[in-house]
């Protein structure tokens, strides 16, 4: 092993908010001709989004799949020699259809949803994204470029082996030009690291593809084209008449738009505001395209220069949204994501990893974790790498959210699901570096859902001068934590280093089929869920229970974060039409978890890990239809045991040793009800009544 450059994260950092930068910037016009952006806006020069009524942050395929598909790298543990066929797998395990990470636009109409039908039906990568199979036309589309930065990220300086990897990746979905185009990224990206000089990264990137492709005979010529009129919107006109959508069909085409990233990229080599500003102006693709250009500007910007001629930074906080199957990062930062996929590229370039981070710990300029104010009178920065609080009312409270549940942006169809960072029961350490004339405390906002009106606060005890502040969050039942925050007292100055937490496997729910956030629909706040529609009991059912439709395929729902290790989950469930029904632990993806099956009269305990391996089975009774029965899985490190209606019936050891929990059944509808999930040896630690905490003694 030997030890990474010491701006490494950094530079991740920056890659990681330069591709979030340009989905924001971009999302709002997301398909708007240069024409008609011009006739709004003359420029895209700054955040948009206010002006025609959408968020600022967002659901987005191109940052949850670049986010999301690179851990293939770590979860085969064969990094560079993870093929196409194995980065197939990770998207089955962390896609769930017309819910997850991708634009679900139908069969031959979206590339992607095209490639996750043909894998759904079994046809693996990278066959599932060739052009043989799905035409030339839907296999250039653009999506192989979009979700590739992150690889150029895990091979810092490496352009040839972040080459060689995204095609592996990129041919999942695409083919052909699509691919070059995406090996020109993740190559620019890598390179980018080492040389700031971006038309040598162009010039030695563009001999890693093949010299007679469409995507280097561009290079060549829109860098010439750029040289020879020195306008941009010259050079454009050039590019629309040789590259446009009339030459280049389909939904979205990666010829065209990736002709205007070279343009933005020649007009401005060391600006990342100005590329920004050129990318976004020119219009078509462009969330996709300013992201691309922002990953590769950042790197080779740096921080300083992301914001040198406009604050991209504050507006955003960090806040990222990541709908994926494994909902742990449903509600990220960006910090998070940069030191997530550091991790992945030390292991990759055989660097020593870096100590255990913190939840939260400011370690990059600018850095937030997503903290915003709640009100006036209190601001926030980054300073010397930790949170600076300046307040002037008589109270601040400053929060980042742990959970968010908002359909995003009103662009799109992209939804959010994922589950809390927080649960009851975990205990919350701030380090407070300093305390002038204030004082603070911690809090965590709790609710039936994000938008429930009777959310409640939870405070910790008020800290007066600088040193550690913990928090035990009290048994909140069926109650999501939605957000964590400080209140500030006084008219003063607090500066927060870190922020970690403990974290105590714990959730439930019962029968509460009257409440409003378990109405009829396919959504229960703080879980996960696969399944087409959910109802409450039928008429002659002589319990209360919530019921779950899977029409066709496996259903699931689970909760969870993928810091849960050791505990019991347990639920009495009951199968009115399935072909089994089953109960889930460690709980990592679609096709990776332990699951406790009851099929027929057989009870089988299984390892998924991109495939079924029995781990112990039995002969038991086939149940009733409608008939209850308790199902128990009880993890401590490797060993397992499972338990029916009380009774021990299996055991077995794993090498899948974190994830969330919560059942399955397959083709057909069951019944659930007292789900719960509680920590093996956990310690008691109260409960809440009405908002205040209640001691256990």
């Amino acid at each position: 092993m030997s030890n990474a450059p010491a701006n490494y994260e950094e530079q991740v950092y920056a890659g990681v908010l330069g591709k979030i930068i340009g989905v924001y910037m971009g999302r709002p016009f997301e398909g708007w001709s240069k024409a008609k952006i011009e006739e709004k806006w003359g420029q895209i020069d700054r955040y948009v989004n206010e002006d025609v009524g959408h968020d600022l942050i967002v659901a987005d395929d191109d940052i949850t799949g670049t986010f999301t598909f690179v851990r293939a790298l770590e979860d085969t543990q064969k990094y560079e020699a993870t093929s196409a066929e194995q980065f197939g797998e990770t998207w089955m395990n962390y896609l769930i259809e017309n819910k997850t990470i991708l634009w679900w636009g139908g069969m031959g109409h979206s590339t992607e949803h095209t490639a996750y039908l043909r894998m759904k039906n079994g046809i693996k990568a990278p066959e599932s994204g060739s052009c043989a199979l799905n035409g030339k036309t839907v296999s250039e589309q653009i999506g192989a470029q979009i979700f590739i930065d992150a690889i150029g990220m895990c091979f810092p300086g490496e352009p040839e082996r972040a080459a060689k990897v995204a095609e592996a990746a990129a041919r999942v979905s695409h083919d052909g030009e699509a691919v070059y185009a995406a090996q020109m990224v993740a190559a620019m990206v890598a390179m980018a690291f080492i040389e700031k000089d971006l038309f040598k990264v162009m010039d030695h990137c563009v001999t890693l593809i093949p010299a007679d492709s469409m995507i280097a005979e561009m290079h060549k010529l829109v860098r010439e084209w750029a040289i020879e009129d020195r306008d941009w919107r010259k050079t454009f006109e050039r590019i629309d008449e040789r590259y446009g959508y009339h030459k280049y069909g389909g939904n979205c085409h990666v010829i065209p738009n990736h002709a205007i990233m070279v343009m933005a990229w020649a007009y401005a080599p060391e600006n990342f505001h100005q590329s920004q500003i050129i990318i976004n102006t020119a219009g078509w693709d462009t969330d996709c395209n300013a992201a691309n250009v922002g990953s590769v500007m950042g790197i080779i910007c740096g921080l300083d220069g992301i914001n040198k001629d406009y604050d991209y930074q504050s507006p955003l906080a960090d806040r990222v949204l990541m709908p994926t199957a494994e909902g742990s990062r449903g509600t990220s930062d960006a910090l998070r994501e940069a030191y997530y996929i550091a991790s992945i590229g030390r292991k990759c370039m055989g660097w020593d990893q870096l100590d255990k981070q913190q939840w939260m710990h400011f370690s990059q300029p600018g850095a937030l974790h997503g903290f915003r104010a709640e009100n006036d009178g209190v601001s926030l920065s980054n300073v010397d790498k930790a949170l600076a609080i300046e307040n002037t009312a008589d109270e601040s409270r400053i929060s980042t959210p742990v959970l968010t549940r908002k359909e995003s942006g009103g662009t799109g169809g992209y939804g959010v699901t994922g589950t809390p960072r927080l649960y009851g029961n975990y205990k919350i350490t701030a380090d407070i570096a300093e305390l002038d004339n204030c004082q603070v405390k911690l809090f965590v906002r709790v609710g039936g859902n994000a938008e429930d009106p009777d959310q409640k606060l939870l405070y910790s005890d008020v800290l007066t001068e600088s040193g550690t502040l913990a928090f035990t969050i009290p048994e909140i039942g069926e109650q999501l934590v939605i957000d964590f925050g400080f209140v500030i007292s006084g008219t003063g100055k607090a500066v927060i280093n870190s922020v970690d937490y403990d974290a105590v496997p714990t959730a439930c729910f019962k029968d509460n089929t009257e409440t409003p956030k378990f109405k009829m629909g396919a959504d229960i706040p703080g879980y996960v869920l696969d399944v087409d529609n959910m109802r409450g009991p039928f008429s002659d059912d002589d319990e209360l229970q919530l019921r779950f439709i899977k029409s066709q395929g496996r259903g699931s729902v689970v909760t969870g974060t993928d810091d849960w290790c050791n505990y019991q989950v347990s639920a009495r469930l009951n199968n009115h039409l399935g072909d089994y029904v089953g109960l889930v632990g460690r709980y990592q993806g679609q096709s990776r978890g332990i699951e406790l099956r009851q099929q027929g009269n057989v009870l089988k305990l299984i390892e998924h890990c991109y495939g079924e391996t029995v781990l112990a089975s039995c002969e038991h009774p086939a149940w009733d239809v409608d008939a209850f029965h308790e199902l128990s899985l009880r993890f401590e490190e490797e060993s397992i045991t499972a338990f029916i209606d009380g009774k021990e019936v299996l055991s077995g050891t794993t090498h899948l040793c974190h994830g969330g929990a919560g059942f399955c059944w397959a083709n057909g509808l069951v019944g659930a009800r007292d789900f719960s999930v509680s920590a093996v040896e956990a310690a008691e630690v109260g409960s809440v009544e009405n908002g205040e905490l209640v001691s256990s003694s």
